[in-house]
């Protein structure tokens, strides 16, 4: 059985890289130039002590682009795709009450995604910027993030995303980007696959 954590985000602040690193430079900014007219020592220690800090933006930039940015949140239950029912942590939605499914899987562990000249904490993925939103026949939508390790882990949901796609709940280019499947060939792929499995049932 194929299963994907569910992840369920903090609300809580936190101190991240980033909010220290500038924190600390700004603020060092500050003093020294509200100091520069004390003394030239003071002003001295300050400039060196900003660029003491510039240099180990440097280097945490260089070491962020291996690090995974860490977990803001919790792994609560699992997201499992059944043939008749969609298992996401613990309560199960028959395939009868959803009018349609929408999932986002772009995200996933160790995708490099933080590139911007301003970052310089972890530059990789953890992988949870995923969703799956179930819109129901009770006119209820709901959305569940969820934690996606490998980019290519959805294939081992295919047929069964092929048969919501064949049940009408996914449309058929939201089921392409899903699988992955983008050039005409592997597009022209996927239609023929679908042909076949829908001439089987």
């Amino acid at each position: 059985m194929d299963k994907f954590s569910i992840f369920k985000k903090t609300e809580k602040f936190y101190w991240s890289v980033n909010k220290i690193y500038y924190c600390t430079l700004f603020s060092i900014l500050g003093l020294a130039y509200f100091l520069k007219d004390v003394s030239k020592s003071a002003e001295k220690s300050f400039l060196w002590f900003s660029i003491a800090t510039l240099i180990t933006g440097l280097i945490l930039k260089f070491r962020g682009l291996t690090q995974i940015e860490p977990l803001r949140g919790t792994l609560e239950g699992d997201l499992i795709f059944e043939r008749e029912s969609i298992n996401i942590g613990g309560k199960s939605y028959s395939l009868d009450e959803i009018n349609s499914i929408q999932i986002n899987n772009d995200d996933y562990s160790g995708k490099l995604i933080n590139i911007t000249r301003g970052n310089i904490g972890p530059a990789l993925s953890n992988g949870t910027n995923n969703s799956v939103i179930l819109f129901l026949k009770s006119k209820e939508t709901k959305k569940y993030l969820f934690e996606l390790i490998n980019s290519n882990d959805f294939q081992n949901v295919r047929m069964i995303l092929i048969e919501y796609h064949l049940k009408g709940k996914i449309d058929f280019w939201e089921l392409a980007n899903v699988l992955g499947d983008k050039s005409s060939s592997e597009i022209n792929d996927l239609t023929d696959e679908i042909t076949k499995i829908s001439t089987i049932h």
